[in-house]
């Protein structure tokens, strides 16, 4: 008896058990990646808004929803690329690699976007914005090299490009809910002591970013990068 209640028992560490949990089911971590991917494409489009609208006077309106375009659409570009060898890519790493990854991507991104909004908050000049972006440039080339990211894929031209057009045909349903939104909630947001016209457009653009946020990690899983 006394064997049988001594016996050794084998524990599961709790993150082998996460760590399986997140085997089984890859669409958690291409969510938690798209996520973190999310914040950093935002914080390119973000820059690149504010640095247009600052540089050419523009805070509202269809004029600020034609800018978004571009911001959007280079921001769209980044997109695809993190997208295609990190977040629908090899989930293999371990889980404390994938977190630390998580923070630093999503870290990147946050801070980008925090400095946008301070910059909007008083009414910053484009060269802010400029200091801002080529910061972030730079930070970000240093993710993509420490991550190691590759195009080692095996992928013929022919694949390659119908992805890339089926991409780009999600994407721009993603830019016209993006673009939509801007211009109709930049001018329909109160303005008052506290949100001046930099910070309503900006508020405009969270609301927006998140709408298109959900239909681009529908489009991308469904459509673009399935396997």
């Amino acid at each position: 008896m006394d064997a049988v209640v001594n016996a050794p028992q084998t524990i599961i560490p709790q993150q082998s058990r996460f760590e399986g949990l997140l085997s089984k089911y890859p669409i958690i971590y291409q969510l938690l990646r798209f996520g973190a991917i999310g914040v950093i494409n935002t914080a390119l489009d973000f820059i690149v808004l504010n640095f247009l609208s600052k540089l050419l006077g523009v805070n509202a309106g269809n004029e600020l929803g034609a800018l978004n375009v571009i911001s959007f659409s280079l921001a769209v570009v980044q997109s695809y690329y993190w997208n295609k060898y990190w977040t629908f890519g090899s989930t293999t790493i371990s889980l404390v690699t994938n977190v630390r990854r998580l923070i630093l991507v999503g870290g990147v991104g946050s801070i980008s976007v925090l400095a946008v909004l301070i910059g909007a908050k008083f009414s910053a000049s484009p060269i802010v914005y400029f200091v801002i972006l080529c910061a972030f440039i730079i930070a970000q080339l240093s993710l993509w090299i420490g991550f190691k990211l590759t195009h080692s894929e095996q992928t013929s031209i022919q694949q390659g490009s119908k992805q890339f057009l089926i991409f780009v045909i999600v994407s721009i349903v993603g830019l016209l809910i993006n673009s939509i939104l801007v211009s109709v909630l930049s001018t329909n947001i109160p303005q008052n002591d506290f949100i001046n016209s930099d910070l309503a457009k900006n508020l405009a653009k969270i609301v927006a970013t998140g709408a298109s946020l959900i239909w681009n990690f529908i489009g991308y899983k469904l459509f673009v990068f399935r396997k």
